[in-house]
């Protein structure tokens, strides 16, 4: 009884420990898998080889035309326009000196008058004082008989000398005032120019400092230019260049504008670099100066005037030389990719010049990369320093050749042979329409062929069933 108590226990007991034997035993008998190293093959690249080159720098600019001298006219006297010149006008052109626009000058003329005859009296007031100082040092030597310079100075009239000097100094004064304030009624500019705007008409009345209009000088016109850093680096200049402190004309420039359908041109040079950044922009400004804008060429009919928005193009006065690679093989902006015993190296490298299809870096002795480094210019995706590389396949890296053109982008270079065998005339002749016939017969009886052949492969009794979607022939 005790034992068949204990019956079921014992049995699951030993249903669990079957289970725990067979689940080892199935462990042991497992079969062992192979673990198998598979490797990443090398990536195929592209390469060129880093030649010499040596570039004159050509940068195209863009800015908008300024004249150097722009001002604004306003009145020094007050009054009403009586006069307007028939030149006053926007754009209308004019000398240095001309007159544009006069103020009466009634009250001034009045003045005038006025101012002359005071000199007058001053200077008869002065007469009749030395004449008077002459005769009483004449009294004193004939009276006295004593040296003339122990004689007062007010016996002698000196005091009543030195006033009346004094007052026609004052009336001098008051003369050359009224003159200038009557010279100022006729408003002029003294350049060249053209007007830009007028704000005066005639019987208008000016107060003194009221604006008239704002005028230009033609004799320069100015064009500001933004660079970068490496631009003014490129064209040879620095910050703070002055074309009149280093003695020269500055470097030449061409300024180009294409009005309507046809472009026009002037010659220009950079006359300054400022010598601060521009804090919006961070960009620096170079000026350009072209002289006789108007009278450059002959012909032309369209001048130079503010506001023209143009293209300015610069030369480097010097050849920049260094080693060419296309753009596509700059990293990082400082660094290249090379190819060497079929593993990547990374080279750093400095930038001399840049444009859309090639690069020209330094040669120094900073400079990693050497004449004739493999340069890759194919994409790299997670390239890392050693990592196995390769060329196209039966080409070696040594058989790769230098580039002398930017945009080329594989060292390969392959000839094709052609052999060129000469047939008689008559093969050369166009065969009859009637061969051609039967030749187009007979390739459509071999094309009927073909298909009767292939849909009998597919057909129910040939393959034992299966959907056929080719038509039965007819």
């Amino acid at each position: 009884m005790e034992l068949a108590r204990f019956k079921p226990f014992l049995l699951g007991v030993g249903i669990i420990l079957g289970a725990i034997v067979v689940v080892f035993a199935l462990k042991a008998l497992k079969p062992q898998t192979e673990k198998e190293e598979t490797t990443k093959p090398p990536l195929m690249v592209r390469t060129v080889i880093a030649s010499h080159k040596e570039q004159v720098v050509f940068s195209t600019f863009q800015g908008d035309v300024r004249a150097k001298t722009d001002i604004e006219l306003v009145t020094q006297v007050t009054g009403k326009v009586m006069l307007v010149s028939d030149k006053f006008i926007e754009g209308g052109e004019f000398k240095a000196g001309e007159t544009l626009l006069q103020i009466d000058d009634a009250d001034y003329l009045v003045a005038l008058k006025s101012a002359q005859a005071s000199v007058a009296s001053a200077q008869v007031d002065i007469d009749i004082e030395r004449a008077t100082a002459a005769t009483n040092a004449k009294e004193w030597l004939d009276l006295q008989d004593k040296p003339i310079e122990e004689a007062n100075p007010l016996r002698l009239n000196k005091p009543q000398i030195d006033r009346a000097n004094a007052r026609l100094d004052a009336a001098k004064a008051e003369l050359a005032a009224a003159m200038l304030n009557y010279n100022r009624t006729k408003i002029s500019a003294p350049f060249d120019g053209r007007i830009m705007s007028k704000s005066a008409e005639l019987g208008q009345f000016m107060a003194r400092g009221s604006s008239i209009g704002r005028v230009f000088a033609t004799q320069t016109m100015e064009v500001r230019i933004p660079m970068t850093d490496v631009q003014i680096s490129e064209l040879g200049l620095t910050l703070g260049y002055s074309a009149r402190a280093a003695g020269t004309d500055g470097l030449p420039a061409t300024v180009t504008v294409l009005f309507g359908a046809e472009q026009h041109l002037w010659q220009g040079f950079v006359k300054s670099v400022d010598a601060s950044v521009d804090s919006t922009t961070r960009l620096f400004f170079a000026t350009v100066a072209v002289d006789n804008p108007f009278k450059q060429h002959a012909g032309q009919t369209v001048p130079l005037v503010p506001g023209l928005f143009v293209d300015v193009q610069l030369s480097s006065p010097n050849k920049l030389s260094g080693l060419q690679v296309p753009r596509t093989a700059l990293r990082n902006g400082n660094q290249v990719y090379v190819y060497q015993d079929d593993k990547l190296r990374f080279k750093n490298v400095k930038t001399v010049y840049t444009s859309r299809e090639m690069v020209i870096l330094s040669e120094d002795t900073n400079s990693e990369l050497v004449l004739g480094d493999a340069v890759i210019t194919s994409p790299v995706p997670g390239a890392y320093e050693g990592m196995p590389i390769k060329l196209p396949e039966g080409l070696l890296a040594d058989g790769v050749e230098g580039i002398e053109s930017p945009d080329a982008e594989s060292s390969i270079v392959i000839e094709a042979k052609v052999d060129v065998v000469e047939q008689p005339l008559d093969s050369m002749i166009e065969e009859p329409q009637e061969q051609r016939l039967e030749g187009l017969e007979v390739d459509a009886l071999d094309a009927s062929h073909d298909q009767q052949a292939a849909e009998e492969i597919v057909s129910p009794e040939s393959s034992g069933g299966g959907s056929n979607d080719a038509a039965e022939p007819g």
